[in-house]
């Protein structure tokens, strides 16, 4: 018996309008439940993901890995931390950025098999310099960044309030040119003007045992 196709429409994500309030979402999840966070393990069981299979899972599942990352680069800046803290979070740090790299790649594989289901992927096309997924990450931060110049708004001196607002401004003008990126470059593609290849980010590093550089590959 032939198993089912996916459905296209739950590997795309049809536009930027449908992946911001995604990422916008995890954010005040998080910041709802920040109090009782305590490490990426205690995280996953706390926030799962709640979309179904498919695209918006896989960018709820990103953005939550970069806002955890996010927090954990604000407790290596923490007032009065000592080495012990440092070398824990620097840890922590590198973990979350392997999951970020395995995030993006999963992102794309399931744009990509979307697209090749739809069959619009034109091999001879010219490809553009970053993936959907590799833009969808960068939206991710630019929603952490907006979120935190919001509180920051709020919270400003009234002498530091303007110049704030100004800022949050541009984050969202940011926000809205490279949405428009990501509008453009899956439009492109489904119209066969631009082409798409699924490539595998490789993090190399030196194993702390051995000495050797390894490759992570999963």
């Amino acid at each position: 018996m032939k198993s089912a196709q996916p459905d296209p429409a739950s590997l795309l994500p049809p536009s930027f309008a449908a992946v911001a309030p995604v990422l916008d979402e995890v954010i005040e999840r998080w910041h709802g439940a920040d109090a009782g966070l305590d490490g990426w393990t205690d995280v996953v069981a706390t926030l799962p993901p709640r979309e179904p299979e498919g695209w918006a899972r896989l960018v709820e599942h990103l953005q939550l890995i970069n806002t955890f990352q996010w927090h954990e680069e604000d407790r290596s800046r923490a007032h009065g931390a000592g080495d012990t803290v440092l070398a824990g979070v620097k840890r922590s740090i590198d973990d979350s950025n392997r999951r970020r790299v395995q995030a993006v790649d999963r992102l794309d594989a399931v744009i990509h098999a979307g697209f090749s289901e739809l069959g619009v992927i034109d091999p001879d096309a010219p490809l553009n310099s970053e993936s959907p997924g590799s833009i969808i990450d960068r939206l991710s931060v630019l929603a952490l960044k907006a979120w935190h110049a919001a509180e920051a708004v709020v919270e400003a001196a009234p002498a530091d309030r303007r110049a704030m607002q100004d800022r949050l401004a541009m984050l969202r003008e940011q926000q809205r040119d490279l949405g428009g990126c990501l509008d453009a470059l899956l439009a492109g593609i489904r119209e066969g003007r631009v082409g798409l290849k699924l490539y595998r980010q490789i993090k190399l590093y030196r194993d702390a045992e051995t000495g050797r550089l390894v490759a992570d590959l999963d």
